[in-house]
């Protein structure tokens, strides 16, 4: 359930549908939309639009309310850990060498479906992201019934710090950002209660 409690049960389905919708819009999105080239307004732009296209979003006055985009959907560069989204005007292109995290969410009735990932095509960065998903398989297998959040943290936290990456002949220790959390979720609300 959402923020610990159990899902009731219409719910699942909502769920279910925001979750395979988010699925189509990842593939899409890696598929068709990020390229080298393309404007990260655009790119998001897309991936909001065929959100709403899949979820077959409300029209009318409340559009949006029953189902579409959970979140402004962010694509933050290199350097930028998350939470960065395009304003119009911004020019900024994907390049190559780019590190991007691209988190972007679905909803129905309020169920938000959240999800992140890190495209890096370079593969220079192949450390950094065997370093992210073998963090990512530590904290899941961390995780359970009783276990403190702290404890998920400090598995993921071991396992990221455990890796370097060589950029340019130097090497660097890969470090987890502080003050960037996993989060619980509640309807209509991204940042709720717990974090990781």
């Amino acid at each position: 359930g959402q923020g610990g409690e159990p899902l009731a049960s219409g719910m699942h389905n909502k769920v279910r549908k925001a979750a395979e919708v988010h699925r189509r819009v990842r593939k899409y999105a890696l598929d068709q939309l990020i390229k080298p080239g393309v404007r990260l307004i655009d790119m998001c732009e897309q991936l909001e639009n065929a959100t709403r296209t899949y979820l077959e979003a409300d029209k009318g006055p409340y559009a949006g309310v029953k189902a579409g985009i959970g979140f402004p959907t962010g694509c933050s560069l290199n350097n930028c850990a998350a939470h960065y989204t395009p304003n119009p005007g911004d020019k900024t292109v994907l390049k190559y060498n780019d590190v991007m995290k691209l988190d972007f969410g679905t909803h129905v009735d309020g169920l938000i479906v959240d999800s992140a990932f890190t495209w890096a095509p370079d593969p220079r960065y192949q450390s950094l992201l065997a370093a992210v998903k073998a963090a990512t398989l530590a904290g899941i297998d961390a995780a359970g019934i009783d276990v403190r959040l702290s404890d998920v943290g400090e598995a993921i936290q071991e396992v990221m710090e455990s890796y370097e990456v060589v950029l340019d002949g130097k090497t660097y220790p890969i470090q987890c950002v502080r003050n960037l959390q996993g989060h619980s979720i509640r309807p209509y609300q991204i940042h709720a209660g717990k974090s990781v």
